[in-house]
Formats: structure tokens, C-alpha cells, sequence
């Protein structure tokens, strides 16, 4: 029992079902003063004394007396329990503020009791404190939440020295007990299902209930609202919890888990197929799936789950059948044979131990057409064991791959079931070495009849000691047909009774029987060992009783017959040939080198469409059997005057095989022949060369092809021409239609021989990235001697460990004229033991030679990575020991030269230079030193133009680099060229863009010009134009002067003049292009107009915000007045074409300026309420811009539109 001395620290809870209160007086009224009381009943409580009595005393007097050592049960009636007493106004003993106070109660088994003075009123007594109801410091309560018992035991002390036990009245509260219990005591569940949730009867109780198990998760895992998961085999107890709530006292109930495995019974569902046809190409496809004729049935009826870690399906041979457990389905691994399948379920915990074997056989086969595929020997066994054991003798079969039986004898047909279907060997190969000792009739088809063999090559070794062998079918009979086959095997016999019976396709054709035999080929070594043996040998077909046709064929094997026949005997034999005899002759004798040379091959194809013979003629030293169109042989007949001089044959869409008829042009010829024009050496008709492709049967005059000059377009037709020149040619021609890429291939023109011709590039651009190592002597032309070289352009890297670089000629000889080249190459050499001698037109100019170079650019990077190696560049010739002539020539690259010279050494005399330019010295200036501005403003071409006016030489867009005339870029924009017509520079198309500047150096006429400027709707601008132009839907302005915050323009009407400022207004856009306008080169002596010590500046470049605020610079702004630049508002700057406004020192503190116009002031307007254009630009009256929404300002003035506006 528990005894509490003390009221507890926790507030009690007096939750209950009801409750029953007995008074003692009421007890005294019943049965008097001092009189027994043995039980007391009141609804759902009864309370039963062993030993009390009433009092002398009434009313708030009256107590029940207990005696000592007695005790008193509480009793409520079935399906209830008590929660706690509350013994009212107790006496007996010591005082309660005692600690002995609480021992006038001996215990009370199961229930907890102490001292509450408020007990009363903490359990909300109907009647409470009233009619001495009251709380009181004597009031026990005895106390257990969960009310265990429906019947409490009270015992009083027994203490000799103490009263007598007193309660003057108990109050019973009372809970429900709930009558709770599991649908079932024990529950036989499966662990296949997973879970289980055991059904439970809570009667009328609504808390939560709570449940265990006594091993956790040893069987069952258990879940918080009761449900299970079933873990392992094994028995488990199930305990449900009903905690104690304010209604019900605390309760609970067990049930037993049996926790087993299911069974599964594997069956068969419906028939399954003994043989399984795989249809389809490659592996691992799906031929069969084992649930489609399997049923699995459980012991629990749940269905069955094959996921579980027992299950699996095990073959007996997975190369054949690879079945997967899940899905059922078998899939096809590579190979036919015969596998037994197993399914499986292993023990586990979910199902018990079951298995079901079934047994299969795999052929595969094509889709829809029943054709046995045949890969490896497996499959071969297989074909012969259907055809020989199974009877399946029309069984079509096809070879996918080439099958080596080994030393397996197996033969396919042999009596009573004879082969008689079509077997394609698509040109697969049936390999055999068979040691057959005294067995007879041996052949990969040993019996046939009404059969095709066709496309199938055979090879290796039969030995024998008997007869009857064939490197393919032993015995024929029907009608049957042998096509496209190659018999490749080798016989050796040691029979010595009679001829050995050997032949390569056929050893006998029985009675009755039709065979044609087409384009086949026997090529195997026969070999009888013994005289006898000898007599009886064939090359194709050996004994022939029946008919027998022969086309197309060919014998190429080798034999020690002394009789037999090489086709067959009584045969009818058509365009058939032989390298060596077999016995008895038939056909044509042809000899190795029409074999190799494609004669035979060709003769054996007989003109037919459809491919069937051919030879890469390249590669094959004989006729091949083949459907690849690539292979045929064409003929190729060359006639001159008509009559044929030589026959060659080549593979289709190759060239012909050997060498070709040579000839010299320059003989032919006689004096008529050209050193600069282009001779092939060889000329056919329609240019047939020994690399020509034939893709037919031709004849070919020969001819002599002649160009003016040869044409390169590819980086193959440099090399040929390079090839060209090194071979002895070098005086040809040339002219590049295309821009040509070299790559890293280092191809030099005139390595071996210089070269002495006329090269133009058309303007096309060589280029190339070449790291020479220590090759020396490096340039495009590696020497030239009496050549002209125009037109051409170079460009890319030529990186080397020595020296003599060059971005055109290395070595100049003789009169040699360059003229429009531009060498664009970056050279870089690390040579330490000298100068690197680079250069970028010419490293050497030879001695007496004669060199003119005219109108050329150099602009590559010379860059020497040692001291030694910087001493020696040139921008144009390094090495002068002739005579060099440079005139209209510009340098504009890079270097870093230490000693040399910008466009040729004059150390030996004999360079002239004449009107050339140079952007960056290289080495000792020479010509005239320009700017990059000037480069780009057309400046440098109308000097390099040097007023010629025959034509215009050069030209370019205003802002880029020079270059020379292309009468194609004419309609580019702002291209400038000398136009020979009109004798003065011209452009098409002349733009300026608002705010980019365009650096102009030249004048010139534009055809149209047009000036890209957005005016936004404003009404006036400031302008300073390069082109003089009449007013045209605006008016213009200069400056006259200003007064403090105001600045005054008056109205031209004079032509607005090139680089002077002004000011101008329109009603609408104005008109700031036009035609034919003379564009004036820069000039800035208009630039600034000044009067009354204000200034307006134009602008031909934009000026930043930091620049324009330094310079107190007013700025035109959308309100119509000049604002003045800070750099508070870094985005206002000053675009180029535009102008601004400085103001003498008096007045440069205005943060705005008013515009007055022939003495009348603009920009902001009268005062107006606020219904203006709310759209327009905003400004507050500091000038400072606000946006373009009116709305969100505050009450005020503003400038808006150019006027002011007042926001209330």
C-alpha cells in the first residue's frame, strides 16, 4: 500500500463518473444516537463498517466512530471503479500538521491518502461548505487516478494511546471501468501480409489507447495506434493500454500473434512450348516470359509475392536463356541449346521452401520467314541434329557469322532425312579440321536433294584414309542449285584401292539429278598420297551421272591429280576459268597477273547489273565473291587516234590499277609548249588521271590539258601546286579562287626549284600556323626567281628556333615584282646565336636581283625572345644585296626590333623608298610616320593613293584600318574610295550614329548621308556636323551672347557650315542628311563660336560626365534649357555631334540657363495648373531631372514639357 503523510506537491484530479456523499447526520436521523452501523448504500456506493457507531451528537455533532484497529470497505457496483475518498473533518490521533497526523489510517492497499483542507472544494461538491460541508485541515483523501479497485479497504490505527478513529463524512467519486478485449485471443497471421491490425472492443471508452508487445521488434515491430508489421516467423503477445481518464478508470488486454510462413505451390497454367523461336537481331531480347504458363498459389491466399529475397528463376545455361525473376521474362543471350529452368523459393521468412523445373530448347530465327541463324559451332550441332535426328530436313538456315567446327564431324543430311532446304551462308566462312580416318562420304552437306547452298565459303582440312570427300556436298540428287559458294579446304587422302573421290564442291551427282553451279570458286589444295588415289581428283565436281551446268566460275587451287576434271565431265561450262588443271581441262586458262590485275574478275562479272563478282584491286590479289558495288571492276580502254594503246581495270569508285601511259607535254608539243601554262603530265580525255575515279566501263582519248594558269582553292590544291613547282614546273601560274587554310602543315612553294611564275591571290588569304623547329628559311615562297607575286594576302604565326622568316618570300632572285600583298604574320623566334633575320615580305633580296614591291601593308607581330635574335627584323626586307624599289607601302605591325630597319636595309645601296608610311618604327625609321587616327580616318589611303587616278588602289570603312579597293564593299556603310570616274574620293553610303564618333581625314562626296539621331519629340538640339548642309525643316542658330542665366542665339540663314556649333529648332524632326553632301575631312578651327564672353563648343567626340563638369559645361536639356554638367549626375555627358555652352565667370553659377532667340526667351513657359502633359520629362526648378511621372511628386512647381506646372 502507499502512505502519504502529506498532501501531495501535484494539484489532485477529481475527474470522475459520478460521485456519492454520506453524511454522518444524516446516518444519526436513520438509526439513532450511538447505535452499530454496518453498511451504508447510496446509488452506485455502498460502504460496508466492521466495527462504528454513531455519536450522542446531531447535526454538525454528529461522526461516525469507528474502533480501533477496525476498517471499513467502499464497494461500487459492477463496471465501475473508485478513484478516490474524501473523508471529511477526520479525528484520532495526533494533530494533522503532525507528521504522525496521516497514521490514524493504517493503510489503504492500492491507494494513496493524505491530508487536503480544500478537498471540498477542489472537487466541486454539490453542496459544498454549506450545512458544515466544509474544507477542512482534517479532511484525508485517498487517491488512485486510475481507480484499480471496484472495492477499497480502509483500516483505522490501532494505537492504545490514541482516540478512536473518527469521520464525520465520506464522499466516494467513481469512474467507469471499461469492459475491453481483442476480437480474438490468438490471431494465425503470415508475414507475406505484411501487417496486421488485431480488431479490439473499447466498449464506451474514448480516451487514447496505447499498446505493447513483450519483444519488441524480435517479431513484430509495433506501430502507435496498434497495427503491426510483420518482421519473423514466431509467437508475439499483444497488449492494449486504456490509461485512465476523467469517465473511466485505467484498463487493458492481451491476444496472442502467431506470427508463420506461407507456402507457394508452383503449376503449370496451360501447355507450355517446348521450343522457343527467338526472333529478332543481336542479344538479350525476350523470347519467352515463364508467368504467361505458370500459376502460383499460396497457402494464405494472398497473392504471391516474387520479390522476396528467397525467389529467384536459375537456368542451366545462361549463354542460351537468361530468364529474370521479376518480370518471368527469358531472355535470349546469344546461342541456341536445350536449359532446364527452375523456379525457386527458397526459405526465408515469408514462405516455406517450393520449386517447379521446366525444360526448353532455343533455335533462333529470322522474323516471319522461319530461318534457322547460325553464329557459332552450338548452333551448327544444333541445325544438323534438327535436319538428321529431328527430321526437319526443309529447315532454311542462314550463317550470321563466320563457325569453326573444329574437329567436330558434323555433317548435315543423311538417309532416310535428306537436307532439302536453302541454307545462305551470307558469305560466312565454315571452318573444319577433320581427321575423318576410314570414314566415307565426308562433306560439311554429306546427302542433298532439291536443295540451294548458296553464298557460303568453306575452309581447312579433311583428312582420309578412304573416299568419297568434298570440300562441300558429298552426294546431289533433284533439282538443286550451288551459287556464290568458295570452297577453301584443303583434302589429303591415303586411299590406295581406286581414285581418292575428291572434289571441291561436288564428289557426285547422283541419277536424274539437275545442278547448276554459278559463281563459285574452288581454291583448296588437293592431295592424294598414293598413285592410285591420284586418278580420281576434280576441282569442282568429281563423278557426274546427272546434268550439270557451270557458269561463271572459277578454279585457282592447287592438286597432284593425274585424272579427273577440272570443272566436270559431260558439262555444259560458260565463261569458266582456271589458273592450273585438275585432271582432264575445261574452261579458259588465265595466268596470276590477270588475277591480280582485275581482268579475270571482271570477265567472271560478264557485264551483269546485278553485283555478284568484284576485287579491290588495291588490296586483292584475286577475283572475290561479293555483293558490294564498291568492288566491281570497271574496264578502262585508252585509245589514241581512235585506236586502243593500253588497258587498264580499277575498282569501282577508285582509280585504275597500275601505272599509267606516260607522256611528256613539252614533247608532244614541240615549240608550242608554255612554261607558264598548266600541263598535267599525263592528259586525258576529260582530265582521266592515274587518280581519276572510274565509276564505269570506259574508253579514254588521250589529250593535253591546257590552263593558263592552275587554280587553288583547297589547302590540297597548294600542295599539289607545290608539288608542281618542286617537281620542275616551276614557272607555272596561279591564281587562288579561295581563301586557303595550310594549317601546321609547312608547304613552301620553290623549295627545290624557285619559282619563276605569275602568283595571284586574288585577294584570297593564305594562312597558316607553323612552329618550324630548326628548319630555316621559312615563308610561303620559299625562293622565287624572276616571279610576280599580286594580290595576295598572308596571314597567321610562324614560330622557329632559328632565323631567315618571312611572312611572303624568303629569297628573292632575279626581276621579281610583289605587288597589293598584305602580310599579316605574327613571327617569333628564339634563335640566341644572332639576329633572327625576319622579315615580312622578303628576308632576302639576292645579289643583282631586281625587286619591285608596290601598294603592300605589313601589319604582323615580329617578336624575338632574345637580345641576341632582336638585332636583325625589317618590316618589309631585311636583306638587301640587289636592287629594291618599295612605293605606297604602309608598316603597320608590331616588334620588337633593336637593330634594323622599318622597310629595307640600304647598306649595299639600290633601295629606293617612295611615298611609304609606318605606324611603329622597326629598327630605323624610314618613310612617314603616322597615327592610329589617322589609319582609321582615311587620311593614310588618300596618301598610299598618291594621285593616281587611273583607279582607285585604296580604300576603307572610316574607323577601321586601310586596305586596298574591293569594287564590292562599295555599299558598306561609310566606305571611302577614290573614284576614277569622277576623279575624287566617294562613299555610298555615309552614316553618322548619335553619339559615335567617326574620324575623318579625307574629304569626300557621299552619294547619301544619313545622320541616326532619336529627337524624342524635342523641339531643339545643338549640332556640329562634318558636312556643310542647308536648313531643312529646322532653323539654326549661332551664339550672339548672354546675360547672367540666359543665354541669346540668333537665326542664320546661311548653309550650316562643317565643325561649327549651333543651336537649332523644329516643329518637327529635322532633316540632318540628304545627297550628294560634301563631307569635309576634321578640322577644329569652328569648332567653339564666343560672344559676350559665352562660348558654344562642338563636339566630334563624346565627352564624359567628369570631363564636361571640369569644363563647367552647360548641356541641352528636354526642358529646353542648358543645365549645367555635375558630377552629381554622372549619366549627363556631351555625345559627340553635339555641342555645350561655357559661361564667363559672372554667370558660371547658374545651374540652368534660359535660351533667348532673336531677343525672345524659350524653355519654360507661363505658370500653369497641373493638367499638363504628365509624360513629359519632369525637372524641379534646380534643373535636376525627377522622371517622367508626374503623379507621384509632392504639392509644388515644376518644369514640365518646358513649361512650369503648379501641383496642388
Amino acid at each position: 500500500f502507499v502512505l502519504v503523510l502529506a498532501a501531495p506537491a501535484w494539484a489532485t484530479d477529481y475527474g470522475r463518473f459520478d460521485y456519492e456523499t454520506f453524511r454522518s447526520r444524516n446516518t444519526v436521523n436513520a438509526v439513532g444516537k450511538k447505535k452499530p452501523v454496518g453498511t451504508l448504500r447510496q446509488g452506485r456506493v455502498e460502504i460496508n463498517f466492521s466495527d462504528c457507531r454513531t455519536t450522542s451528537g446531531t447535526g454538525n455533532s454528529a461522526i461516525y466512530e469507528l474502533a480501533k484497529g477496525s476498517h471499513f470497505s467502499v464497494k461500487v457496483d459492477e463496471g465501475y471503479a473508485v478513484r478516490w475518498i474524501i473523508l471529511r473533518d477526520t479525528e484520532g490521533g495526533k494533530d494533522y500538521d503532525e507528521r504522525e497526523g496521516i497514521w490514524r489510517i493504517d493503510r489503504v492497499p492500492h491507494y494513496a491518502y493524505f491530508f487536503e483542507k480544500t478537498a471540498i472544494s477542489n472537487a466541486h461538491i454539490s453542496g459544498g461548505n454549506k450545512d458544515g460541508l466544509n474544507d477542512d485541515n482534517n479532511n484525508i483523501v485517498v487517491y488512485n487516478y486510475s481507480a484499480p479497485e471496484r472495492v477499497v479497504n480502509i483500516y483505522t490505527h490501532n494505537n492504545k494511546d490514541w482516540d478512536q478513529f473518527k469521520v464525520r463524512d465520506i464522499i466516494v467519486g467513481y469512474v467507469k471501468v471499461p469492459k475491453v478485449k481483442f476480437e480474438r485471443d490468438r490471431y494465425d497471421v503470415y508475414t507475406v501480409s505484411g501487417g496486421f491490425y488485431a480488431n479490439l472492443d473499447k466498449d464506451e471508452y474514448d480516451g487514447k489507447v496505447e499498446y505493447n508487445v513483450a519483444n519488441y521488434e524480435d517479431v513484430v515491430k509495433l506501430y502507435g495506434d496498434g497495427s503491426l508489421k510483420l518482421l519473423h516467423p514466431g509467437t508475439e503477445v499483444l497488449t492494449a493500454i486504456f490509461p485512465a481518464n476523467e469517465k473511466f478508470a485505467g484498463a487493458s488486454c492481451s491476444t496472442t500473434i502467431n506470427v508463420k510462413r506461407d507456402r507457394v505451390t508452383f503449376n503449370y497454367q496451360i501447355e507450355r512450348p517446348k521450343v522457343l523461336y527467338y526472333e529478332g537481331e543481336g542479344y538479350a531480347h525476350e523470347v519467352h516470359n515463364l508467368y504467361d504458363y505458370s500459376d502460383f498459389t499460396t497457402e494464405s491466399g494472398i497473392p504471391y509475392k516474387s520479390g522476396n529475397d528467397g525467389f529467384n528463376v536459375e537456368c542451366t545455361n545462361d549463354n542460351v536463356l537468361r530468364p529474370e525473376a521479376m518480370s518471368g521474362k527469358c531472355f535470349f543471350e546469344g546461342t541456341a541449346g536445350t536449359v532446364d529452368v527452375t523456379i525457386n523459393q527458397r526459405k526465408n521468412d515469408l514462405y516455406e521452401e517450393s520449386s517447379l523445373k521446366q525444360t526448353f530448347t532455343v533455335i533462333r530465327t529470322d522474323k516471319g520467314a522461319h530461318t534457322m541463324l547460325i553464329k557459332d559451332l552450338n548452333e551448327w550441332k544444333v541445325f544438323a541434329h534438327l535436319v538428321n535426328d529431328e527430321g526437319m530436313t526443309n529447315l532454311n538456315a542462314r550463317l550470321e557469322a563466320d563457325v569453326d567446327l573444329g574437329g567436330d564431324i558434323a555433317m548435315v543430311g543423311h538417309w532416310p532425312n535428306v537436307y532439302t532446304g536453302t541454307f545462305d551462308g551470307q558469305n560466312h566462312t565454315l571452318t573444319m579440321n577433320w581427321d575423318a580416318g576410314a570414314q566415307k562420304q565426308i562433306a560439311p552437306f554429306r546427302i542433298v536433294k532439291d536443295a540451294t547452298i548458296t553464298n557460303l565459303r568453306t575452309e581447312g582440312e579433311i583428312n582420309s584414309s578412304t573416299l568419297f570427300l568434298s570440300g562441300l556436298i558429298c552426294y546431289v540428287y533433284g533439282t538443286t542449285t550451288i551459287s556464290g559458294c568458295v570452297s577453301a579446304v584443303n583434302i589429303t587422302s591415303s586411299y590406295t584401292g581406286q581414285g581418292c573421290d575428291a572434289a571441291g564442291l561436288v564428289e557426285c551427282i547422283g541419277d536424274n539429278a539437275n545442278v547448276t553451279i554459278t559463281d563459285c570458286v574452288v581454291k583448296g589444295k588437293f592431295h592424294a598420297t598414293t598413285e592410285n588415289g591420284r586418278r580420281g581428283i576434280s576441282g569442282f565436281v568429281n563423278n557426274q551421272y546427272g546434268t550439270c551446268t557451270l557458269n561463271n566460275c572459277l578454279y585457282i587451287g592447287e592438286n597432284n591429280a593425274t585424272g579427273g576434271n577440272t570443272f566436270a565431265a559431260n558439262a555444259t561450262i560458260k565463261n569458266c576459268y582456271y589458273l592450273n588443271a585438275c585432271g582432264a581441262t575445261q574452261g579458259t586458262q588465265i595466268t596470276k597477273e590477270q588475277l591480280r590485275n582485275g581482268e579475270v574478275a571482271y570477265k567472271l562479272q560478264a557485264r551483269r547489273n546485278n553485283m555478284v563478282w568484284g576485287q579491290d584491286l588495291n588490296k586483292d590479289t584475286e577475283p572475290l565473291l561479293t555483293g558490294n558495288d564498291a568492288k566491281r571492276v570497271r574496264k578502262v580502254e585508252f585509245t589514241y587516234n581512235s585506236q586502243v594503246k593500253a588497258t587498264r581495270y580499277a575498282t569501282h569508285g577508285k582509280a585504275i590499277y597500275g601505272s599509267m601511259p606516260t607522256f611528256t607535254p613539252k614533247d608532244l608539243l614541240g615549240s608550242d609548249y608554255n612554261e607558264h601554262h598548266y600541263y598535267s603530265e599525263i592528259a586525258f580525255e576529260d582530265g582521266f588521271n592515274g587518280s581519276t575515279t572510274v565509276n564505269t566501263d570506259r574508253t579514254v582519248a588521250v589529250t593535253f590539258n591546257k590552263k593558263d594558269y592552275y587554280e587553288i582553292a583547297t589547302k590540297a590544291d597548294w600542295k599539289a601546286f607545290r608539288d608542281i613547282v618542286n617537281s620542275g614546273q616551276n614557272a607555272v601560274d596561279a591564281k587562288m579562287t579561295q581563301d586557303v587554310n595550310l594549317g601546321g602543315d609547312i608547304m613552301m612553294l620553290g623549295y627545290d626549284k624557285r619559282y619563276s611564275g605569275t602568283f595571284d591571290g586574288q585577294n584570297h588569304t593564305l594562312k597558316f600556323n607553323w612552329n618550324s623547329g630548326d628548319q630555316r628559311r621559312i615563308a610561303p615562297f620559299n625562293s622565287v626567281d624572276g616571279a610576280t607575286i599580286k594580290n595576295l594576302r598572308t596571314e597567321g604565326e610562324i614560330n622557329s628556333n632559328t632565323f631567315f622568316l618571312s611572312g611572303l618570300i624568303c629569297d628573292a632572285y632575279g626581276n621579281t615584282t610583289i605587288s597589293g600583298c598584305v602580310s599579316a604574320v605574327n613571327i617569333t623566334s628564339s634563335y640566341n646565336e644572332g639576329g633572327c633575320d625576319a622579315a615580312g615580305i622578303i628576308e632576302c633580296v639576292r645579289k643583282d636581283a631586281k625587286v619591285t614591291i608596290t601598294d603592300c601593308v605589313v601589319k604582323g607581330k615580329f617578336n624575338a625572345t632574345t637580345e641576341k635574335g632582336k638585332r636583325y627584323m625589317a618590316g618589309f626586307v631585311n636583306n638587301q644585296y640587289g636592287t629594291c624599289t618599295l612605293t605606297n607601302c604602309l608598316y603597320a605591325g608590331e616588334n620588337n626590333c633593336s637593330r634594323g630597319y622599318t622597310f629595307c636595309t640600304n647598306s649595299f645601296s639600290g633601295t629606293t623608298i617612295t611615298n611609304c608610311y609606318y605606324l611603329n618604327a622597326c629598327g630605323i625609321a624610314q618613310g612617314t610616320k603616322i597615327t592610329a587616327e589617322q589609319l582609321k580616318s582615311g587620311e593614310v589611303i588618300k596618301k598610299l593613293q598618291n594621285n593616281r587616278t587611273d583607279k582607285c588602289y585604296w580604300a576603307q570603312q572610316l574607323g577601321e584600318m586601310p586596305d586596298f579597293y574591293n569594287a564590292a564593299d562599295k555599299s558598306k556603310a561609310n566606305y571611302v574610295y577614290y573614284d576614277a570616274a569622277k576623279k575624287g574620293w566617294a562613299c555610298e553610303d555615309f552614316r553618322l550614329t548619335d553619339g559615335q564618333p567617326l574620324p575623318i581625314g579625307l574629304d569626300f562626296t557621299a552619294t547619301t548621308v544619313t545622320y541616326e539621331r532619336n529627337f524624342n519629340g524635342t523641339q531643339n538640339a545643338t549640332l556640329c556636323l562634318p558636312y556643310d548642309l542647308s536648313a531643312q525643316g529646322f532653323k539654326a542658330y549661332t551664339l550672339s551672347g548672354g546675360n547672367k542665366n540666359e543665354v541669346h542665339f540668333k537665326e542664320t540663314k546661311d548653309k550650316l557650315t562643317a565643325y561649327t556649333p549651333y543651336y537649332i529648332t523644329a516643329d518637327g524632326t529635322p532633316q540632318l542628311g540628304g545627297t550628294n553632301i560634301e563631307v569635309k575631312a576634321y578640322t577644329g578651327a569652328n569648332l567653339t563660336t564666343s560672344a559676350n564672353g559665352y562660348s558654344i563648343k562642338g563636339t566630334v567626340v563624346s565627352m564624359d560626365n567628369a570631363t564636361a563638369a571640369a569644363a563647367n559645361a552647360y548641356i541641352l536639356q528636354d526642358d529646353g534649357m542648358f543645365h549645367k554638367v555635375t558630377t552629381d549626375n554622372p549619366g549627363a555627358t556631351v555625345p559627340a555631334y553635339h555641342a555645350y555652352i561655357i559661361c564667363p565667370p559672372q554667370a558660371s553659377g547658374a545651374k540652368q540657363l534660359s535660351v533667348v532667340l532673336n531677343g525672345e526667351t524659350t524653355g519654360i513657359g507661363d505658370v500653369t495648373d497641373d493638367n499638363a502633359d504628365m509624360n513629359a520629362s519632369v525637372y524641379d526648378l534646380q534643373g535636376r531631372y525627377l522622371g517622367t511621372s508626374f503623379n507621384h511628386l509632392p504639392a509644388g512647381i515644376y518644369v514640365v514639357g518646358g513649361k512650369k506646372v503648379i501641383k496642388k
